[in-house]
């Protein structure tokens, strides 16, 4: 039976010997993953207090707010970076608009991650909204790093859009901004982008965090 580790920022649960080079999902690197005990658990008391039956398991305040998090529902997105000749692109599950008038939405990426060095020195990026049969890019795009090697190398399913970023083209949509601000949180950069082009590309359920980890 494989080991199985569980992202501390996502939530994300990997199968292996070891836990991966990066979070598929948030990017986040093999120090930020636990390893799941497959025994069962014990009973967890708080002020003295046994959880009961069909309630929500008592918890201390640090398990509280990871569990909360884990409540809070995400999309996964293909974010993709050009800049002088080289491409990249992870898998992630923070993108969300900021305002309709303009048109912003925000990323947050692992400072750690090439898509992070590369969107910092164009000043843009590209977003690919997977739909529920996109497990395949999840995979492709967030186990291993673009400095090892090309993600995009033979994946025909691809078009570089208006800005230059490589897009996909079985995706719902895809959008393309130009970074207006950013926003400095620890492990992470939040970057703030202007949509300067986008197109809706099929009529399709989109992917959720909650539906990939059912269905991978």
């Amino acid at each position: 039976m494989s080991t199985k580790w569980r992202c501390i920022v996502c939530g994300y649960i990997h199968e292996g010997e070891a836990p991966p080079e990066s979070c598929p999902l948030c990017g986040a690197g093999p120090d930020q993953f636990e390893r799941l005990d497959e025994t069962e658990q014990p009973e967890v008391r708080v002020s003295g207090k046994v959880n009961q039956p069909g309630a929500a398991p008592a918890l201390d305040d640090e398990q509280a707010i990871i569990q909360a998090l884990y409540s809070i529902s995400y999309g996964l997105f293909i974010i993709t970076a050009h800049f002088d000749g080289l491409d990249n692109g992870q898998c992630a599950n923070t993108c969300f608009q900021i305002t309709a008038e303009p048109p912003r939405i925000a990323i947050g990426i692992n400072k750690d991650n090439y898509t992070h060095e590369l969107i910092s020195q164009s000043g843009r990026f590209g977003v690919s909204v997977l739909n529920q049969q996109g497990h395949d890019y999840v995979r492709r795009f967030g186990y291993r790093s673009g400095r090892e090697g090309s993600k995009f190398e033979d994946l025909p399913d691809v078009h570089r859009g208006q800005s230059g970023v490589l897009l996909l083209d079985n995706a719902v949509a895809t959008l393309e901004a130009e970074v207006i601000g950013q926003l400095d949180a620890g492990t992470h950069t939040l970057f703030l982008g202007e949509v300067k082009s986008a197109e809706v590309r099929q009529k399709a359920e989109p992917m959720t965090y909650a539906y990939f980890r059912a269905t991978k």
